[in-house]
């Protein structure tokens, strides 16, 4: 068995795009960690002290959240300062959507944040997945990742739900920030396959995205298993030569 393991790393491995490892040694998951988490945490409860400005403050949690992740995973100058540009543009929509609180507005925030932690989700499964060795920097970027795919699929819903309204039935709440959050709640429901049943999908396109984050966990946790068991095995193999 850790025979088939060790082969299906060095498979993936393979397959991936060759990376720097000078890379590996500069990123830094537990800055982008800590972001995502104080944003999961802190905003529902800012939303709560603060509900007239919800769509706001959960912005600019967002734009912190991209300088963070920017700072802590990119080591390129070019595409550091596209990181810090594309932080100060979801920052400037913030402000934006909140005095001319329009639909287009919204949108094209949604599509900036999504642009952004897609490319921080490609990065970390890089340095995750085929990084040189295991350790406390890989596991947690492990979880960075999972974070990530939960809160990409929430942003996915949020479209779908603005441009199908009612794409959702249940316990869900059409007002800005408060339905935002709802749909996060959904989206680690069902990353984890928990499936309470309170919100449901009720049209296509929500339905194929629930069922395709499902998968996506499902694979995610087996993937990661075999390729930490796979690094693990190769570095004590490594070791022994």
């Amino acid at each position: 068995m850790s025979i088939e393991l060790k082969k299906l790393y060095n498979q993936l491995a393979m397959a991936s795009t060759p990376v720097n490892k000078s890379t590996f040694k500069q990123a830094n998951f537990i800055y982008l960690l800590a972001a995502l988490l104080a944003f999961l945490i802190l905003s529902p409860l800012a939303q709560i002290l603060f509900p007239q400005n919800a769509s706001i403050i959960i912005n600019f949690t967002f734009t912190i959240t991209i300088v963070i992740g920017v700072w802590s995973l990119i080591d390129d100058r070019k595409w550091f300062l596209f990181g810090l540009g594309l932080a100060a543009f979801s920052l400037l929509l913030a402000l934006l959507e909140f005095f001319y609180s329009s639909e287009f507005i919204y949108i094209v925030s949604i599509l900036v944040l999504l642009f952004f932690l897609i490319n921080s989700l490609v990065l970390a499964i890089k340095h995750v997945m085929f990084g040189p060795r295991i350790d406390m920097n890989k596991i947690v970027g492990s979880i960075t990742i999972y974070l990530l795919i939960g809160i990409i699929w929430a942003l996915l819903y949020g479209l779908v739900e603005q441009f199908i309204v009612d794409s959702f039935s249940g316990n869900i709440l059409n007002v800005g920030g408060s339905r935002f959050w709802d749909l996060i709640y959904f989206s680690f429901v069902t990353l984890t396959t928990l499936g309470y049943g309170d919100i449901l999908p009720v049209n296509t396109y929500a339905r194929t995205l629930a069922y395709m984050e499902a998968i996506v966990g499902q694979f995610y946790i087996a993937i990661l298993v075999a390729s930490l068991v796979g690094a693990h095995l190769s570095d004590r193999q490594s070791g022994k030569d």
